[in-house]
Formats: structure tokens, sequence, C-alpha cells
């Protein structure tokens, strides 16, 4: 048998013959796509809990209270007589905010005056905040221009041209690339990259440790274990790609080759830095454990969790040796915004010049050290008893 087939066939055996393995390659994928989309099907935040403290009791301020509740942002569920009683509430977690309505709130604004009304959110809890002051702060300006209009219309103003002076341009808000404009239809397909990347990583990694030496040269050796890769995700890509996307209704624009492109130098280039993992630290019990401390790095690094255009020169730099990096660009571009092959094609080269690279530096390494014998067989806590090399 030749030392291509021989490495392929040894491939797929360590991956797939290895209980502690085919749970971290597998079973992660049912736990992950069950459990993790969940919390964020809703897509937006609703009815955030907010504390009513009216101090001026007017018809003004029932009004704008109603309308501070009927927006689907917020829900006055709570109201206090004061600030204290309030404060107590936010602090017992039974509401993210307060709106305070103040004394002469009404008297103001029959007076032509400013009134001012004050709004508390929790900001510790960011997302909470921003529907708390979004939910607030739109019923205000409404309100405010509506009484504005009607003060001018009073005063003899046609009321085109009052409504006019009081709202000169008219905003239409168009969320682009996500419809609902929901947190779900953002974050998920950059979670199910990065998921994907690091369940393959902590798999490879670790099969790779308990692997025995290997006949042939080493660039059939690593070819070799490459097929074997691609055979066992060429299943899963799709799955994670396409088919839970599809079922948790994330939008997906672009067509299902331009995905295939996409995953297939991604998945060489995540193997090969599982390789590398792997050939440095050699050790099972340590390679998960480095990989468990990468898991967060590449989150915060990819590039969704915050701007890349915010993230600094040199760690941005950094962030493009990671696989997940371009292919989470890649393929936002491609089920959003409806990207064709062509329009990828740069990150279609970076991801191959990323797997190559890659599998250059763990030729090297592997040809500079030889493989180590196969740790004996102990069941999945064996890694920790392997002899270094």
């Amino acid at each position: 048998m030749s030392p291509l087939a021989t490495a392929f066939r040894a491939e797929l055996a360590a991956v797939l013959g290895d209980k502690q393995v085919r749970m971290i390659v597998l079973l992660a994928l049912i736990l992950y796509a069950v459990i993790y989309p969940l919390p964020y099907r809703a897509e937006l935040l609703r009815d955030v809990p907010v504390v009513l403290v009216d101090q001026d009791g007017s018809t003004a301020s029932a009004d704008l209270a109603r309308r501070v509740d009927a927006s689907e942002a917020v829900a006055l569920t709570h109201r206090a007589p004061d600030m204290a009683e309030a404060t107590r509430l936010v602090h017992e977690r039974r509401a993210y905010g307060v709106m305070l309505i103040p004394d002469g709130f009404e008297r103001a604004l029959l007076r032509g005056d400013q009134s001012p009304v004050a709004l508390y959110a929790d900001a510790s809890y960011f997302l909470m905040y921003q529907r708390v002051m979004q939910g607030a702060a739109v019923p205000l300006r409404q309100m405010g221009a509506e009484i504005e209009a009607g003060r001018l219309i009073a005063q003899g103003t046609p009321r085109a041209v009052a409504t006019a002076q009081v709202s000169p341009a008219v905003q239409v808000e168009v969320p682009l690339f996500n419809p609902a404009a929901g947190y779900a239809t953002y974050v998920l397909p950059a979670a199910f990259v990065l998921i994907l990347q690091q369940t393959m990583m902590m798999g490879l990694a670790l099969a790779a440790t308990r692997r025995g030496p290997l006949p042939g040269h080493p660039v059939w050796r690593l070819l070799g274990r490459a097929g074997a890769w691609l055979a066992i995700w060429a299943g899963l890509l799709p799955v994670y790609l396409i088919v839970l996307p599809v079922l948790y209704g994330l939008p997906i624009l672009g067509g299902p080759g331009a995905l295939m492109m996409l995953g297939l130098p991604f998945l060489l280039a995540a193997g090969f830095l599982a390789q590398l993992v792997a050939a440095l630290f050699r050790r099972g019990e340590v390679v998960q454990v480095v990989l468990l401390a990468l898991g967060m790095p590449f989150f915060f690094l990819s590039g969704f969790a915050w701007p890349v255009e915010a993230i600094p020169a040199h760690l941005n730099a950094l962030a493009q040796l990671i696989p997940s990096t371009a292919a989470i660009d890649g393929l936002v571009r491609v089920t959003q915004m409806g990207a064709t092959l062509p329009e990828i094609a740069p990150i279609l080269w970076h991801l191959w010049a990323l797997a190559a690279g890659l599998g250059l530096v763990v030729l090297a390494v592997e040809t500079v050290s030889p493989s180590r014998p196969a740790a004996p067989d102990r069941g999945p806590t064996a890694p920790s008893d392997s002899p270094a090399r």
C-alpha cells in the first residue's frame, strides 16, 4: 500500500476510531447545534422591564408612559413612588432601567418650555442598555414633535408647514443584509465557523498526539492525512454552513457552490494549524489546554465581536493568520450579501495561501522532528501518560 493511502487510512482510524476524538468531532456538533443558537432565536430583545417614576401624575405624563410601554423594546412593568424604590428594583434585577417624569412636566410643556425626562439604564448589560434607551427615546421624540407641531398650528401655521418645520427630514431605516436587524442573524454565522474550527482543531490535534509513526516521505504522509480530514468534514461542512442556518431561519443569498469553495481551503488551513499545535506541544493534555486557551482570542480577533476597523493594526495582522477570520468574512459576504465567487476571490486566495503556508510549516516541523512512537492505549485519559518526543 502506498504511503499516501496508508496515511489516509491511519488518519481516519485515529479520528473515527478514538472515542474521545469522535465525541469532540461528532457529539460537539449536536450539542452546539441545539444549545448554542437557542438563546438568540428571538433575534431582538423585547419588553425589557423598566420602572416608571411618575412624579407629575398628569395627562401628559400618562400619555408619555403609554407610548413608551407600547414600544416593542421596553415594558413599564413596575411603578414606583420615588427613585429609592426604583433603584431597589433595579438592584434586585427585577428591572433594567428607570424612567423618571419630574413634577411640573405637563406645566412646562404647556408653557412651551423644555421638560426633561430622566432615563436610567443598566449599562452592565449592554444590549439591555441599548434597548431601554431606544425604547424610550423614540416615543419622547415623537411626542415632542407632535406638541411642537400643535403649537405652531395653534399660531396659524398651516399643518403641512408646521409638520415640515418640526420634522424637516423623514428618516427611513433600511437594515442592509440583516432584514430583521436581529442578533441571531449577526452572530450565528460567525459562531458556526468558530465552532467548526475549534472542534476540528481539538479533534485533529488530539488524534495527532496519539497516532504512531507513519511510513513514507513526509509530503505523502501529510497529504494522506489532509485527504482524510476532507473526507470526514466534507459531510460536516454543509451541516454547519447550510443546514443549520436554514433550520434557524438565517438568510442564505449565495449559492452552495460558493460556500463549499470557501470551506475547502478553510478546512485545510484549520487542519494544518491543528497539526502545528500538536507538533509543538506533543502531549494530548497540553494540546487540549492550549486550544481551549486560544478559543477566546480567536473569537475576539475574528472581527464580529468587535469591528475589524477598530482592532489595532498589529492584532488585525495577527488575526489574518487564523483561518476563521477570513472564513467568517467570506461566509457573511456569500450568505448575507449574495457575493459570487469572483467577488470573494481575494478571500479565497487568502485562505489558500494560509493553507499552503501552514502546510509548509507543518511539513518542516515534522521533517526536522521525527514522529514519536504511539502512546499505549489507556482509554480517554491516556494522553496524560503518553511520553513526549
